[in-house]
């Protein structure tokens, strides 16, 4: 999009208006692609973003405006709240203002106000919201395409009794819902090939106006990385049981019956249950050193990163992108990664596809540890060394920022 023509003939900065409920620090993977992306845009765009985190981290020149209705955190609440902000006369001037309306989260009933504005709408879809109530898929698609409902569902039960029922009530209904709202949009911006294959095939009223833009890259420090003598993993998924904790525990079981000859350390951020921690903590009584550090800051994750070995990261799902196996091989740290989603595209042509491992499969998950454990630390440092470059290259800022732009040129 060029400079726009005021009257007068006077040339302005053209206006991106980001809506967005969570926003940097808070959040996880989606969060921090919006606020990297943001500072892409604010290069060319005057960008307003307006978001219910309190305290977001800021880019430069960019403008922030708390709105306490986008800070629910159930969709139910905040698609209601969203209808109703998109009916005041203060975010409806914000609209005005606009030029480019951009949506990379949840609050897509902020759509149709942009449209009946004449305003041009960007959706960046990081999961799969328009094919499943939970934003989730689980591994591999084209097993569990035709239960996705069902999965669902059971999937919030496992939250409890409340979210069991809003789901058993709304499950089915709230994607079809978000796929009509997201159809209104100029372009949709999917952030792999996989997710885009299976958005396409399950929201085929979107598919003409998909784009694949990858996620840029966390700008992370290029550390000397120092692996501690033990063989050190970590693991960042917490108790989740889309992110493999169930996994990783059958693993950690296999594990120690193969590996008479290590003494490893597994280190776990995130956090867990009591009884999730019971659990790790009698591991240690198989001559694992299991360390919980919880939640911690973004930075000590990457100061981990230093020391560890690999990232073991069992996904069950299709990762719509993966930050944490980016991440890690930013830090030339080795991920032992589930073949799930966007990580075969994100490791294909590095020394890290070897360590890919079929999803659910905890034998394999041990052995690519044990695997790994047995390099040795200086191996371990000499083959981290090609991830970085690898990632530097296949996901660079400039690339990304000229694919953004020309969908932004065509709208």
């Amino acid at each position: 999009m060029p400079e726009v023509l005021r009257k007068g003939g006077v040339t302005r900065r053209p206006k991106i208006l980001v809506v967005t409920e969570r926003y940097w620090p808070e959040g996880s993977g989606g969060e921090l692609a919006t606020h990297l992306i943001t500072k892409l845009l604010a290069d060319e765009y005057d960008v307003t973003v307006v978001t219910g985190t309190k305290e977001p981290e800021r880019a430069e020149g960019v403008r922030y405006i708390y709105e306490p209705a986008l800070s629910a955190r159930s969709k139910h609440i905040l698609w209601l709240n969203t209808a109703k902000l998109a009916k005041s006369t203060a975010f409806r001037k914000l609209v005005e203002r606009a030029d480019v309306v951009y949506v990379p989260r949840f609050a897509f009933p902020v759509i149709p106000l942009a449209k009946r504005l004449r305003k041009k709408v960007v959706v960046h879809l990081h999961d799969y919201i328009p094919i499943s109530y939970t934003a989730v898929v689980l591994a591999p698609y084209e097993k569990h395409r035709h239960r996705i409902h069902k999965e669902n569902v059971a999937l919030e039960c496992r939250r409890g009794v409340a979210h069991c029922v809003a789901a058993g009530l709304t499950a089915w209904l709230m994607p079809k819902l978000a796929e009509r709202l997201i159809s209104i949009a100029d372009a949709v911006i999917c952030v792999s090939k996989r997710q885009a294959q299976i958005i396409s095939e399950l929201a085929p009223e979107l598919r003409d106006k998909i784009t694949v833009i990858y996620n840029p890259p966390p700008k992370v420090p290029n550390i000397t990385k120092n692996p501690s003598e033990k063989p050190t993993f970590i693991y960042v998924g917490g108790g989740s049981y889309v992110k493999g904790y169930l996994v990783l525990i059958k693993a950690l079981k296999v594990l120690a019956s193969l590996s008479n000859n290590f003494n490893l350390k597994l280190i776990l951020t995130n956090t867990y249950t009591e009884k999730q921690i019971s659990e790790l903590m009698k591991l240690k009584s198989y001559r694992l050193d299991i360390e919980i550090v919880g939640r911690v800051s973004y930075e000590k994750v990457l100061k981990l990163y230093q020391q560890a070995w690999g990232l073991i990261h069992p996904a069950i799902f299709e990762e719509p992108f993966g930050y944490a196996v980016a991440e890690s091989m930013l830090m030339g740290t080795i991920p032992i990664a589930s073949a799930v989603g966007a990580i075969p595209e994100i490791v294909e042509g590095s020394i890290a596809r070897k360590y890919l491992v079929p999803p659910l499969s905890s034998i394999e998950l041990a052995k690519k540890i044990l695997n790994v454990a047995k390099l040795g630390a200086e191996n371990v440092t000499t083959l981290g060394k090609s991830l970085r470059p690898h990632i530097e290259s296949k996901f660079a800022w400039e690339k990304i920022k000229r694919n953004l732009l020309e969908v932004l040129y065509s709208i």
